[in-house]
């Protein structure tokens, strides 16, 4: 059931190129600031740049858009990042991350500012479908409504292919803080209805790295949680830098591509 993927292309911060493809999309997670510096979004500004230089047909960012945590008031913070992210150039979707949902009223103030925490969108004939796994504040929670949601969006596709975009990657052992009972629920009732979908890979972000990559039932499972002042110190020390992937998608599958969009990465301490 399980495979590891090698082989993806890296594309360095100085000479990634556009490639021929019917669609590009960019993946991108964890763009949050540190605590000290609260409003610093400068990684993520750094790497809308680059962003816009490739001209993807989308954008999607997995989550902790704010640091958020154990402060009485994020709307300072989340009003700084709706003035971030107006420089991206192409149409933009994103899902809540345990930074941005740290508890009930952290929950209730991105339901007020952005009126949905899952949702699902076609383009060209591919489909996306970006769902919030911190449900009820347990990392790697999806209720029953969200699950029906599901079930119902990916019945009868009448697309090509199918991506999905969660934030906690519940597969990954190494995910700390994650319940089993959630890990079994994702294989157990999530996973089983992503070939019918036709869906072809997920993505998540939390874990401040890129990979491993996995396979499940030929749907290739991805971490890519590069946009954070912090990386993980062996990610680092392998040659990982600050980084967003770009996914291109043709007729014979899809691509993705790691690209390093800071050269000069603080360490993540662990």
């Amino acid at each position: 059931m399980k495979k590891f993927l090698t082989g993806i292309l890296f594309l360095s911060c100085l000479s990634a190129q556009l490639i021929s493809a019917d669609l590009r999309f960019v993946v991108i997670g964890d763009t949050n600031p540190e605590f000290l510096n609260q409003k610093d979004f400068s990684h993520f500004e750094q790497a809308i740049e680059r962003i816009n230089r490739m001209k993807p047909d989308l954008v999607i960012n997995l989550g902790d858009l704010i640091y958020g945590y154990g402060l009485k008031s994020t709307r300072s913070q989340w009003e700084r990042y709706l003035q971030v992210i107006k420089k991206i150039e192409a149409p933009y979707y994103q899902i809540p991350g345990n930074h941005d949902v740290f508890n009930e009223r952290a929950r209730q103030v991105y339901l007020d500012i952005f009126k949905r925490s899952y949702l699902s969108l076609d383009f060209k004939n591919c489909h996306f479908v970006l769902l919030d796994n911190l449900e009820d504040g347990l990392w790697g929670k999806i209720g029953s409504e969200q699950l029906a949601w599901l079930e119902k969006d990916l019945t009868n596709p009448y697309w090509e292919s199918a991506f999905v975009f969660v934030h906690i990657p519940v597969w990954d052992l190494k995910a700390r803080n994650v319940r089993q009972e959630w890990r079994q629920f994702w294989f157990e009732k999530i996973h089983p209805l992503l070939p019918k979908g036709r869906v072809k890979a997920v993505f998540a972000g939390h874990s401040h790295r890129f990979g491993p990559t996995r396979i499940y039932d030929g749907i290739f499972y991805y971490i890519a949680g590069g946009g954070s002042p912090r990386l993980h110190k062996e990610f680092v020390r392998r040659g990982g830098g600050n980084f967003f992937l770009l996914v291109e998608v043709s007729t014979n599958g899809f691509k993705v591509n790691v690209v390093i969009s800071n050269c000069a990465p603080n360490f993540f301490k662990s």
